[in-house]
């Protein structure tokens, strides 16, 4: 039997184009709007250059569309486990939209120790990139939560709709992500605890930087670092605490207030210190996260040299399938824009090893498979990873 053809995605800079041609738009207009060079504007049409997180959206509020309108999201379904994620993201959605937390969801709750365990099935699922077993576990358990409306269940719902909306935003679908995070606000203010608010604000934070709105984000992730310092007793206050600084961290490079960004990698980097490797609420907390997000960083203020360097430095060991992902992207993407395009191969493959399903529908996956190939990195691997990807 013959392998089912998968239908080959146009690259970012031809949605570009044609989004800009639609409305009748000249190079210069556009990029004037987006406030770049005209000549910038044209190399990403041409795809001569890679656009980051942060470029991206500013193209889209340019061109006045949504980031996914740009980007493609969510994907034609490669294999059966993504096709699987997108049926689940539907069925996710359509089960928060029945389930106001105001509303009694009419099923009875299993026993604590069974809600733990399945939550912390829907975790594990997350942890290991496994996305469309995720949102399929969590739909069963999200009612039972509900009508368990104790201050065990509202907890635990924090972690899950939290992880409902990494799942939902990795595979594409930041609309439905957004109505996770706001489940999880809604359950962390029932709680009215500084950590459990804490992970809400950061779950908000990273659904809003998908559409530019940093301003937003940032007020809501400060308010919940004050309330933290006031805190400090709290399990996992101090967790949190330089996590939320590491928002601010993403949120101010976006608002291209690179001081302040800088700052506050500094003072998680600190709290790490202090704290070392913790796994309270499925963070992963600790210097290793730090690296990480620095890594990321570097890479979305030019500096793809310095990136590879702290790339160099994180020990990958024991840390979770989601965190090693992003990994292998970002340095994927640092070894492309040094030019190292085997290397930038080798490191795509094995992310797709460890995450098949996050790759495969990760926008910065595809255009740096798809840059590698139209730069001529050949080898039977890349092909078979773009075919599995659908680029070309």
């Amino acid at each position: 039997m013959s392998r089912r053809a998968i239908p080959v995605d146009p690259s970012i800079g031809a949605r570009i184009r044609a989004r800009r041609e639609l409305r009748r738009w000249s190079i210069r207009h556009a990029a004037g709007r987006a406030g770049i060079a005209h000549t910038t504007w044209l190399r990403i049409e041409r795809g001569e250059l890679r656009t980051d997180r942060y470029m991206i959206a500013d193209l889209a509020a340019a061109l006045e569309c949504a980031v996914t309108d740009l980007t493609g999201q969510p994907y034609t379904p490669g294999d059966r486990a993504l096709e699987t994620a997108q049926i689940e993201a539907g069925r996710i959605w359509q089960a928060m939209m029945g389930l106001p937390l105001d509303e009694p969801p009419g099923v009875d709750p299993p026993p604590a120790d069974v809600m733990e365990q399945r939550a912390g099935l829907v975790a594990a699922r997350y942890g290991l990139c496994d996305y469309a077993g995720t949102l399929a576990v969590a739909r069963e358990l999200v009612p039972q939560l509900h009508a368990a409306g104790t201050g065990q269940g509202w907890r635990l719902a924090v972690q899950v709709y939290g992880s409902i909306m990494g799942s939902l935003l990795n595979v594409g679908h930041p609309a439905s992500a957004w109505l996770a995070a706001e489940r999880c606000r809604q359950a962390a203010e029932l709680l009215g605890e500084p950590v459990p608010l804490a992970v809400a604000a950061t779950n908000r934070a990273r659904v809003l930087a998908y559409s530019a709105a940093y301003g937003p984000a940032l007020r809501g992730v400060e308010q919940a670092a004050t309330a933290l310092d006031a805190h400090p007793e709290q399990p996992a206050a101090l967790d949190l605490l330089g996590f939320c600084h590491l928002v601010r961290a993403h949120h101010a490079t976006g608002q291209r207030d690179l001081s302040a960004a800088r700052g506050h990698l500094d003072e998680a980097a600190a709290i790490a210190q202090r704290t070392g490797e913790t796994q309270a609420w499925e963070l992963a907390w600790g210097p290793r996260n730090v690296a990480l997000w620095t890594m990321a960083h570097q890479l979305d203020t030019g500096r793809p040299g310095e990136a590879v360097q702290t790339a160099a430095s994180i020990h990958m060991g024991g840390l979770p399938a989601v965190r090693q992902v992003y990994y292998h992207l970002d340095l994927a993407r640092g070894l492309l824009d040094l030019g190292r395009d085997r290397d930038a191969v080798r490191t795509l493959l094995v992310g797709e090893q460890v995450g098949p399903q996050h790759i495969r529908s990760s926008a910065a996956g595809r255009e740096t498979a798809r840059a590698l190939l139209h730069r001529g990195a050949d080898g039977t691997e890349l092909r078979g990873l773009c075919e599995r990807m659908g680029v070309a």
